[in-house]
């Protein structure tokens, strides 16, 4: 099998976990407590002739089954309903909030690689010395420290108590600038949040690429190396880093979806104009169609960001068959 008939094939299968989603999705929605009836209308306007009114007109007093398939029948060309609370297409209203949300992650997974990947490796080459002891500490820390904390914490002492030592915060408290109007005010205010995202995750993957590493560095190969006098430095980073990425790879993949769902705080602390805050003030205002196409495009996250891991694989080892 080749790498196209490779893609196509997983392509193929992330439609039954795309509809099983759409499905989990609906029925948590429909059967949670409450009604949308109750979000749209004011209550001076709740006679019973208007609630039944507006139960019709949304289709509400027909079975699940029948409502479900009427959405995934739009869903399916994009049309993911019309926001209760916002009054707009969902598919714009996620699309204009998801791009700053792509671009938060992708800080955020930058700044997990270049803390983890270097830690990891350091921490394997010089296993059961004060330096692993003193990588493996911090990144428990990183791991147990909550996001909405350390957020906390970076804008007290590098917004308000910067302003009071200095006269000026060295970053501003909140905001969005897109990239491509201000590249150095959005790194200013991207910087933060990306921090803040991004520490834990960094910790996770240090454990897990030191892990990797240890393994690989005891593998047989690797002793015949340098038995043969390669030089230590070509032994880490030629024979053991790249096999060791596979698991690395597979923990960076998944947390990309991971990456989404932590945004919903880190988002509402520094007033990102993200995904994750259109969730949070979504669910407050019980918007279930907005909800909706929300978790169903977190999920799409997931699942493409699962393939992307599974295609990589064969560049990082080419034992791997596709199969």
């Amino acid at each position: 099998m080749g790498f196209s008939d490779y893609a196509v094939k997983r392509l193929l299968l992330a439609i039954p976990v795309l509809l099983g989603v759409s499905i989990g999705v609906f029925l948590l929605i429909k059967l949670s407590p409450g009604s949308p009836v109750t979000t749209i209308l004011p209550p001076q306007q709740r006679t019973p002739a208007n609630v039944e009114r507006l139960r019709q007109r949304l289709g509400l007093g027909k079975p699940l089954y029948v409502q479900y398939f009427k959405w995934l029948k739009h869903a399916v060309v994009g049309d993911l309903g019309r926001s209760y609370a916002l009054q707009s297409q969902v598919t714009s209203l996620i699309l204009s909030r998801i791009w700053p949300t792509i671009q938060l992650a992708l800080v955020s997974l930058l700044v997990a690689i270049l803390i983890a990947v270097p830690a990891g490796v350091i921490s394997a080459v010089y296993k059961d010395t004060w330096i692993d002891h003193t990588s493996r500490v911090v990144a428990f820390l990183g791991i147990s420290i909550p996001p909405f904390w350390l957020g906390i914490m970076i804008i007290m002492v590098f917004v308000l108590f910067w302003k009071s030592w200095f006269g000026a915060p060295l970053i501003p408290i909140s905001g969005y600038a897109a990239p491509t109007e201000n590249p150095l005010q959005w790194a200013r205010t991207i910087l933060a949040p990306g921090i803040t995202l991004g520490v834990g995750y960094a910790a996770l993957t240090a454990r897990m690429t030191r892990s990797a590493m240890v393994e690989v560095l005891n593998e047989d190969y690797v002793q015949t190396a340098r038995s043969k006098g390669v030089k230590e430095s070509s032994v880490v980073l030629v024979h053991t880093f790249r096999n060791a990425l596979i698991p690395v790879v597979t923990v960076l993949g998944l947390q990309i979806g991971f990456l989404f769902n932590g945004s919903i705080v880190v988002e509402q602390i520094f007033k990102w104009p993200g995904i994750g805050r259109l969730l949070y003030n979504a669910v407050l205002a019980r918007d279930l169609p907005l909800i909706q196409g929300i978790i169903l495009a977190i999920a799409m996250v997931f699942v493409l960001a699962n393939l992307f891991v599974d295609l990589l694989y064969a560049y990082l080892d080419p034992r791997i068959k596709y199969e």
